[in-house]
């Protein structure tokens, strides 16, 4: 399993059709015991990382979370399929590039592999499309949640991870809450809601090492990318990977 998150590729992919992020100032948003930490992106952030290396950002979560939109909103540009639906919208693995920062990015979107009621087999067959497209470089886990809704299905999904992925992938998930605007109406912040969400979900965020970051999927601009790869950087940087 080390191999599968240490694998480099020295500047040799394919060059591949990328949407520029916009290069505004990024903070650093890790909640520590309700404190958030936020900063300027400084030059050794921007440039202290290997040329030619692709980050993979691998989107799971449950169904209807927002995964794809979040992708898009990343990517900069609506090219995974994201639209209301009482039924699965995303039923297989797919990758779209980016760059951003001067950084080559592999943003991975999934289906909900971890629903109870998928066959084994059918979880295995996307476990494994999902690992072969991580083998471009350094794979971060990005844990897509709604900011207003906690399941069930989702109190032991950070266990079903860790059995897909390996132990690893606990020191490399990142939450992503949707629906930001939801907070904004109710005149709370990321801080306020993790401070006064249920306990199993604050568990939750503490085996993920209190990184999150908050989206708002219909917001223009580059600020939440800022702040997701501000965390993604630290990640890799905490693994010998930047």
């Amino acid at each position: 399993m080390g191999s599968f998150f240490s694998k480099w590729q020295d500047g040799s992919n394919e060059t591949k059709d990328r949407q520029p992020a916009a290069d505004n100032t990024s903070f650093l948003m890790k909640c520590v015991g309700l404190q958030c930490l936020t900063g300027p992106h400084t030059d050794e952030a921007k440039t202290g990382r290997h040329t030619g290396t692709t980050v993979n950002l691998v989107l799971l979560g449950m169904a209807g979370t927002g995964k794809s939109a979040s992708g898009n909103t990343i990517l900069g540009q609506k090219l995974f399929v994201s639209r209301p639906s009482s039924t699965p919208v995303t039923t297989k693995c797919q990758a779209k590039q980016t760059e951003i920062n001067g950084v080559d990015v592999n943003v991975i979107d999934t289906p909900d592999m971890f629903d109870d009621d998928i066959a084994p087999s059918v979880r295995g067959k996307h476990v494994q499309r999902c690992k072969q497209l991580c083998e471009s470089g350094p794979c971060v886990f990005v844990l897509v949640m709604h900011v207003s809704r906690f399941t069930d299905g989702e109190r032991d999904i950070m266990e079903k991870l860790e059995k897909a992925f390996g132990r690893e992938v606990r020191g490399r998930t990142i939450i992503l809450f949707t629906r930001g605007n939801d907070l904004q109406q109710a005149g709370m912040g990321l801080e306020d809601f993790l401070h006064s969400c249920q306990p199993d979900l604050k568990k939750m965020v503490e085996k993920c090492g209190n990184r999150c970051v908050l989206f708002e999927n219909n917001k223009s601009g580059s600020d939440q990318v800022e702040k997701l790869m501000t965390v993604v950087n630290t990640i890799l940087k905490d693994q010998n990977n930047f």
